[in-house]
């Protein structure tokens, strides 16, 4: 659809069970189950890019204008950051850098604690 290079970011799942959990079995959960699951809330296992118009789907910093719904233009892909131009909006035009950052979810149903 877009021309241009796809950059892949794989996600570093970590998972801790809840104190209650009975931990007499060590790696409980296999990696290849970890990246199986799409919590709500949590990005993709594998996350897909190309320099092209994106939104921003979390609250990252609101007086910069980078919260949920931001339409933001990826410039460039590197290993551990994105950058972007605002596309609409107070900050229009202005270069922004998003990090990766670990995300937990607040709430789940799993037995155990889930950061991507």
């Amino acid at each position: 659809m877009f021309p241009g290079e796809q950059i892949v970011y794989v996600a570093a799942d970590k998972i801790e069970e809840h104190e209650s959990v009975d931990h007499t079995y060590n790696n409980r959960y296999p990696s290849k189950y970890s990246s199986s699951l799409d919590p709500p809330r949590l990005s993709p296992f594998k996350l897909k890019l190309k320099v092209r118009p994106i939104m921003l789907l979390i609250n990252l910093t609101p007086k910069d204008e980078l919260y949920n719904g931001t339409r933001l233009i990826v410039v460039r892909c590197a290993t551990r950051i994105i950058e972007a131009k605002i596309f609409t909006g107070e900050h229009a035009g202005n270069l922004v850098f998003i990090p990766r950052i670990s995300l937990t979810p607040s709430t789940t149903t799993m037995p155990f604690e889930m950061t991507r």
